[in-house]
C-alpha cells in the first residue's frame, strides 16, 4: 500500500505541475496536450522527493463552477492545498474553470446539465451529455481530462441510471477514463443544513474511512465556504496529506 501510495503521489504531482505548465492555453492541439500530460519524467523536478505518507485525503468539489468557486479557491491557496473539481457545463460562472486549472487544481468531468432523466435515459445520451462537458472544459482551459465522476455516484439508481450503469463504467474505462466515487461525505447539498452540520458528518465519515479519503463536497453550496477551513485543519491535524486526483489515483467505486 504505501508503494501505491508513493507513486501516487509522485504522478500525481507532477500531473499537478503539467496542468498548471502555460502551454496548456486554449486552443493548443488535442495531441499536443496528450504528448505533454503524459510525458510526465520530462518536467520531474530533480530536487522534488516523492511523499512517502500512506494517509492521503482528496478534496472534491462537485457541481460547480459557481459563485461560491472563488472564495473555496481563495481558500484553498492560504492553505497551499490542492483539490479536484468535477463540474458541470450547464453555469454561468463556467469561466471559473480557468481559474481553477490556473491555480494548479485537477479538472475533472461531472456532466453538461446533471439532469438525471436525461443523461442516464440511455447509454448514447449519458455520452452525448459527457462529450458536451468535456468539450467545454477544453475550450476554457485546453485540457481534455480523463478522470470523472458520474452524477450520484457509480450507484445512482435514479432517472434509470441502475439498468445501464454497469455498460456505463465499463465503457468509461475502454474509452481511457477512470471515474471517483467517495467514502466521505459531507452531505452539504442534502442533508447538511449548517456549515456545522455538514463539518460534523465529515468528521464522523472519517472515524471509518482507511488511510486513503476521497471528500465529497460541492461548491454550489454557501456552507461549503464556512466549513471548508474546519476540514482542513482537521485533516491537517489527523497527519493527512492533501492531493489533487489524477488518473492514476486510488480510485475508490461503490457499488450497490
Amino acid at each position: 500500500m504505501k508503494k501505491s501510495i508513493i507513486l501516487t503521489s509522485f504522478l500525481c504531482i507532477i500531473a499537478l505541475i503539467v496542468f498548471s505548465q502555460p502551454t496548456f492555453a486554449a486552443g493548443i492541439a488535442d495531441n499536443e496536450i496528450e504528448t505533454e500530460h503524459y510525458t510526465y519524467i520530462t518536467i520531474y523536478p530533480e530536487d522534488y522527493t516523492p511523499s512517502k505518507n500512506p494517509k492521503v485525503v482528496y478534496l472534491t468539489f462537485d457541481d460547480g463552477p459557481t459563485m461560491y468557486t472563488s472564495e473555496i479557491l481563495d481558500i484553498l491557496d492560504t492553505h497551499n492545498i490542492k483539490a479536484t473539481f468535477f463540474v458541470v457545463g450547464n453555469r454561468e460562472h463556467t469561466h471559473y474553470m480557468k481559474e481553477i486549472v490556473a491555480r494548479g487544481h485537477a479538472i475533472g468531468l461531472h456532466s453538461y446539465n446533471h439532469d438525471f432523466d436525461q443523461i442516464y435515459r440511455s447509454k448514447d445520451a449519458f455520452f452525448k451529455d459527457l462529450q458536451k462537458i468535456d468539450d467545454i472544459v477544453y475550450e476554457q482551459t485546453g485540457i481534455r481530462s480523463k478522470i470523472m465522476r458520474f452524477p450520484g455516484g457509480s450507484s445512482a439508481s435514479r432517472g434509470g441510471a441502475k439498468l445501464i450503469m454497469k455498460q456505463l463504467k465499463e465503457e468509461i474505462v475502454e474509452r481511457g477514463y477512470q471515474f471517483f466515487d467517495w467514502n466521505c461525505d459531507s452531505r452539504d447539498k442534502m442533508g447538511a443544513k449548517t456549515a456545522t452540520e455538514a463539518f460534523s458528518k465529515i468528521k464522523t465519515a472519517s472515524k471509518d474511512a482507511d488511510d486513503i479519503i476521497i471528500v465529497l463536497m460541492h461548491d454550489t453550496e454557501k456552507i461549503t465556504v464556512q466549513y471548508l477551513p474546519d476540514v482542513i485543519e482537521h485533516f491537517k491535524a489527523l497527519g493527512y496529506e492533501f492531493l489533487p486526483l489524477c488518473l492514476d489515483s486510488p480510485a475508490i467505486h461503490h457499488t450497490w
